[in-house]
């Protein structure tokens, strides 16, 4: 059952079920990458702004952000990384 496999994660439920999910869709690559950077704190914790580079730094963010959705935005990040 999916509770079983979920309580296998060291994860908050929400995540562990999106691990169990990318598992079962064969993506489970790509599931665990976004799982890992939200359980450090997500968006706020990639993107960056060093002080007097504002537009560069907008303008690297506009590279790599997926407008519809904020995983992808973190797979895209990553995958850029």
């Amino acid at each position: 059952p999916l509770g079983g496999r979920m309580v296998s994660f060291p994860l908050d439920p929400p995540l562990a079920r999106v691990a169990c999910a990318g598992a079962d869709l064969g993506c489970s690559e790509g599931a665990f990458t976004v799982v890992s950077m939200l359980s450090v704190g997500g968006l706020p914790m990639v993107f960056f702004t060093p002080q007097g580079r504002l537009e560069e730094a907008k303008a690297s963010r506009e590279q790599l952000v997926v407008p519809d959705s904020d995983h992808l935005t973190l797979l895209s990040v990553y995958d850029a990384w």
